[in-house]
């Protein structure tokens, strides 16, 4: 018999001390062998679906419904990226910003696990209420809750609100049978409205006691004003997605609106382009103002296309990725002026429950989440078969001329008495479908005016009402600054706004006689 004293040594053992919450995305659903999981699905899409569209409305409603105060609550998930500025999960901050990064390197893929915990959370309610259909059907429902992805809202494609997110009800098939159930894709009330959380100095958005949306004077959302100028966009927001889907090829300007080195000709980037969706939809609502938007149930279906396109690109790009930059801005856990890079903690999201943080490395893959997109099948391909099958994705749903190939310019072919030149955007040049593209480059102050504001640009004659301008004839496109209602240090950001277009409208309608630079200037 050992000692009593060895006997001790030989059953003490260290035990972690848990002290995070752990982001895993979903595991139901996932191939473990071959990697396949479930896509997220447009919205749509998972509106035809049946039991899952079921399931989702229902858990959004429960996560709503959630206690303000509860740690894996509606309000207190959104509330990490901007106000009410405190510490979730234990991570302490220093600065008066939310945990969002902006005019980052690391925007895209600091999104990626923020998407994944709002999913896992909502997750969970779905396979909670899968469990209390009657037998009759409930299998389809545990079922459907294996496969539960979050949608996205492909305003490439459709650039209209969906009328699903502006219906005060929505008919779905519940546990007790069909209901019209109140749609919680409308708005979050808040519950209480915290004076606190949301100071009165941040002005009139810190006194809505429900998320709205291009609020008029007295506060009621206006989804037809919305709408008229997401429709005068949506040639530009087409535009601007596929070029920089098949032009931009480095990763750091393709990230952010911040970025100021070897940008070339491309001002674009995937956060210029999510900037004005939050602006068009937004405009004086939540949407529209950094600190305040993640309160909107839209956020959440547009930031999941964000990291759909996201994820295209890195389909189709996969030697790219985060370098080292310096933010000019920071964010709560981040000093203005510190350097960001691929090992920066992606706060206040851990990967496991002994405090580690995400990094741009341990989130560079969707698979790290359990989920994909249509457009990205990752498993059973090499990365050269996966681009080439992403890019004929992309081709066959941004690109009207079905080309996906590099810029060239040859003007011989460009005069109208060839006949009119009615395929748009693109105008083609040559056999080789070779076209000349025109487009304005940005650089803007992003705290010139203190808050959100709005540059349009326009080809030919407009109406000089300001109120006119969003949803004008001639408007070329609509270039938003997505900022707070306070202002910052002076730094520049880019954008790109596509006139090809436009153009191609004027030359057509006999006023122009090409597209030459001597015709356009």
């Amino acid at each position: 018999m050992l000692p009593l004293h060895r006997w001790l040594t030989a059953i003490v053992v260290t035990v972690p001390t848990v002290i995070a919450f752990q982001v895993t995305g979903i595991s139901n659903g996932v191939d473990p062998t071959s990697g396949a999981r479930p896509s997220r699905q447009e919205l749509s899409t998972l509106q035809k679906s049946g039991a899952p569209f079921d399931l989702y409305i229902q858990a959004l409603q429960k996560f709503e419904a959630d206690d303000q105060s509860d740690f894996l609550s509606y309000y207190e998930i959104a509330g990490i990226h901007g106000r009410p500025y405190k510490a979730w999960d234990g991570v302490g901050g220093s600065y008066e910003t939310g945990y969002c990064t902006h005019s980052s390197i690391i925007f895209p893929p600091w999104h990626r696990p923020y998407l994944a915990l709002y999913e896992q959370v909502l997750s969970n309610y779905v396979s909670q209420i899968a469990e209390t259909y009657p037998d009759s059907n409930r299998a389809q429902y545990q079922q459907a809750a294996v496969n539960f992805r979050i949608p996205y809202w492909d305003w490439a494609i459709n650039a209209t609100l969906p009328a699903l997110v502006t219906e005060a009800t929505v008919n779905i098939n519940t546990p007790n049978g069909q209901q019209s159930v109140t749609n919680p894709l409308v708005s979050y009330i808040f519950n209480p409205l915290s004076s606190s959380d949301f100071p009165p100095e941040d002005g009139k958005i810190a006194s809505y006691h429900k998320t709205v949306r291009y609020p008029d004077r007295n506060g009621n959302s206006q989804p037809g004003l919305i709408n008229a100028q997401l429709q005068a966009n949506a040639g530009s927001l087409h535009d601007r997605t596929y070029l920089l889907l098949s032009q931009q090829t480095d990763y750091a300007p393709f990230s952010n609106k911040g970025y100021t080195d070897s940008r070339g000709q491309t001002f674009d980037s995937i956060e210029s382009i999510h900037d004005t969706i939050h602006a068009l939809v937004g405009n004086g609502g939540h949407m529209g103002i950094v600190p305040y938007s993640a309160f909107d149930p839209v956020f959440w279906l547009h930031h999941c296309q964000i990291d759909r396109l996201f994820a295209i690109w890195q389909a189709i790009n996969p030697d790219s990725y985060v370098t080292s930059e310096v933010t000019t801005y920071g964010t709560f856990t981040n000093a203005p002026g510190s350097t960001e890079d691929v090992n920066t903690p992606l706060t206040p999201f851990h990967s496991d429950n002994a405090g580690t943080m995400y990094t741009s490395v341990t989130a560079q893959s969707t698979r790290t989440f359990g989920y994909t997109y249509p457009e990205v099948q990752d498993w059973g391909v090499t990365p050269d078969q996966l681009a080439n099958n992403t890019r004929a994705a992309v081709k066959q749903l941004y690109d009207p001329n079905s080309q996906f190939t590099s810029r060239s310019f040859n003007s011989r072919i460009m005069r109208r008495d060839n006949g009119p030149l009615n395929i748009v955007p693109h105008v083609r040049m040559n056999q080789d479908g070779a076209y000349r593209e025109w487009y304005v480059n940005l650089r803007v102050d992003r705290f010139a005016l203190g808050e959100s504001f709005f540059i349009h640009f326009f080809v030919g004659p407009f109406d000089d009402t300001e109120l006119a301008w969003s949803a004008d004839p001639a408007l070329a496109g609509s270039w938003a600054n997505f900022a707070g209602p306070s202002s910052g240090p002076a730094a520049t950001i880019y954008g790109q706004i596509p006139l090809t277009r436009k153009l191609t409208e004027v030359y057509n309608n006999g006023g122009i006689p090409d597209l030459e630079p001597e015709s356009v200037t």
